[in-house]
């Protein structure tokens, strides 16, 4: 539980950061765009306040320099940044955009702690691990056998220290103490698992719904609003309704990949524990029978 809080704990703040980040005022306005207004409206005083002498050839060059500026304040207007094209994409979803970054976050952390015990504390190179331990039950260690076995943390380590425990018991007993212990560590590899697959799906749901949320406020737009507003908030609903569903889907879609990644690999892990328990048990009935 502790190698699950903490990536947990430190992904879901820091999506929740960024999505606090995204969300932005619609009234904030970056720097550089405060920047050109001021610019632009300094300019606008001084050619309104400056009188052009003759000769008649000097307004010319003042217009010239007016559209020199004016082209740099566009150009400064359209270099907004991938960062504020995320910010207004995530604004102009609505409130959904919240709810779907939740689910992303929690299902990150979900994925991160589960790779992490799949493939390095679970995945223990278990060829090598049973050509040891099968060696040493072939020269009549086995407490060096259990030695080995104690140092690991795997499932599979803890089921074949199981049946070792029980080397001087019946066959019977054996297959039964690797059972009990089958069924107290399977469900560590499992465990969170399809919650990835939910999350996904909740996503896809939560984007939806805030489809129908901005469609509503779209198809309100154009029957009860003023002719003035009408094209803003149609806008404004159209944006609410491709947003949410985009955001869903792009976080439903790596959720669903690591939720098939992670299956794989947890069935791969249950077949090397059925396939070399039932080694073990067989290899210990053998050496009993020798001894």
């Amino acid at each position: 539980m502790k190698r699950f809080t903490l990536p947990f704990l430190l992904l879901f703040s820091t999506l929740l950061l960024c999505g606090a980040a995204l969300g932005q005022q619609p009234g904030e306005m970056p720097a550089d765009s405060v920047f050109a207004d001021s610019t632009a409206a300094d300019s606008a005083l001084i050619a309104e306040d400056t009188t052009v002498p003759e000769p008649v050839e000097e307004p010319v060059s003042t217009a010239g320099s007016a559209q020199d500026i004016d082209s740099e304040e566009e150009i400064e207007v359209e270099e907004g940044g991938l960062f504020s094209d995320i910010a207004k994409f995530f604004r102009d979803g609505g409130p959904a955009m919240w709810a779907i970054l939740v689910f992303l976050a929690a299902g990150v952390a979900i994925a991160v702690e589960r790779f992490i015990f799949l493939f390095t504390i679970a995945d223990m190179k278990p060829e090598k691990f049973m050509g040891r331990i099968a060696e040493l039950i072939r020269k009549g260690s086995i407490e060096g056998a259990i030695a080995s076995c104690a140092d690991k943390s795997a499932p599979l380590a803890r089921i074949i220290e199981a049946a070792l425990r029980n080397y001087r018991n019946t066959e019977r007993d054996i297959q039964n103490a690797v059972d009990e212990m089958a069924l107290a560590e399977l469900p560590r590899l499992n465990a969170r698992t399809g919650y990835l697959a939910t999350l996904a799906n909740v996503s896809t749901m939560v984007g939806l719904l805030g489809t129908i949320f901005g469609l509503i406020a779209a198809f309100e737009a154009v029957g009860a609003a003023d002719p003035a507003e009408k094209s803003v908030m149609l806008a404004n609903g159209i944006s609410m309704a491709m947003n949410t569903t985009a955001f869903g889907l792009i976080s439903a879609i790596p959720l669903l990949l690591a939720h098939s990644f992670l299956t794989a690999k947890t069935d791969s892990l249950v077949d090397d524990i059925d396939r070399y328990s039932v080694m073990v048990i067989n290899m210990l009935a053998q050496a009993r029978k020798e001894a």
